[in-house]
């Protein structure tokens, strides 16, 4: 049991030192306070980051407010000679030598550093801005500082949709019109040219029948539904006025033929 908790506890550890050594990304979370930026690659650990919230009012103050410890060296008020009690091996009794020391920066988010010549306890940081801290021979942290992360992108508006163009010959068509009351229904006007030439015929030959046509005219107006019987009623009047026709055209060849007859015979007489 004790082998697994010690197998345990090593693969913790192991997993702690990559996540520590694994430099962060430049893009930080938003800090809304002052970004601080801790490099311990030379001392065998990573480079950590974190957020000093609000103003703090000096560099020490933004380093303990985003999470980590330092130490002053003892004849040397405000020098840091360890942060996170890291290095253990300096004594911290005097200023650290050039070669082994926590160098001091600062700078914008997303921008390059820039090395302070005031010490973290007199120099008062900005909000928004970042504070580095690199161990070694005066080498710049690892990363740049950090930029805060990207707002999400708003989508553009889409312009709304152009009106379908109207198909060819919709537009200006008229609706069909509606029947008006009254007007003869499609049969009556399916044989327009039987009725128009049997009523010429009629008024044509027999004047008389006019009379008949008005008649059924007149009645036809009185009842404009009665379609049918408009197309009937000037039927019968055109035969009736053709038979008067057909007599009175007998008559007239027969008083022309006894006429001509009688004119020959009056010559013949006359010959003799």
């Amino acid at each position: 049991m004790t082998g697994r908790l010690r197998r345990a506890l090593s693969a913790v550890a192991v997993v702690g030192l990559a996540l520590t050594a694994t430099p962060l990304s430049a893009h930080a979370a938003d800090c809304a306070g002052v970004t601080v930026v801790v490099d311990f690659r030379s001392l065998g650990g990573g480079v950590q980051t974190g957020c000093a919230p609000g103003d703090p009012a000096t560099g020490t103050a933004a380093l303990t407010a985003a999470g980590f410890g330092y130490t002053f060296a003892s004849r040397q008020p405000g020098f840091v000679c360890r942060i996170n009690g890291k290095p253990s091996s300096d004594p911290c009794v005097n200023t650290s030598p050039t070669t082994a020391y926590w160098g001091y920066w600062h700078g914008q988010p997303g921008g390059s550093w820039t090395y302070s010549s005031t010490s973290a306890a007199a120099y008062d940081p900005a909000p928004g801005s970042v504070e580095g801290w690199s161990f070694g021979a005066g080498e710049q942290p690892g990363i740049a500082p950090p930029a805060p992360a990207p707002q999400p992108t708003q989508p553009a508006p889409q312009p709304p949709a152009p009106g379908q163009p109207t198909q060819p010959g919709q537009a200006g068509q008229p609706a069909p019109p509606a029947p008006q009351p009254g007007q003869p229904t499609q049969e009556t006007t399916t044989q327009p040219s039987e009725t128009s030439a049997s009523t010429t015929a009629g008024t044509t030959t027999a004047p008389p029948s006019s009379a008949t046509t008005t008649g059924s005219t007149t009645s036809s107006s009185a009842a404009p539904t009665g379609a049918t019987s408009v197309a009937v009623e000037p039927t019968a009047g055109t035969s009736s006025g053709g038979t008067v026709g057909l007599v009175v055209g007998i008559v007239v060849i027969a008083a022309l033929a006894g006429l001509g007859l009688w004119t020959a015979r009056r010559r013949a007489k006359a010959t003799e």
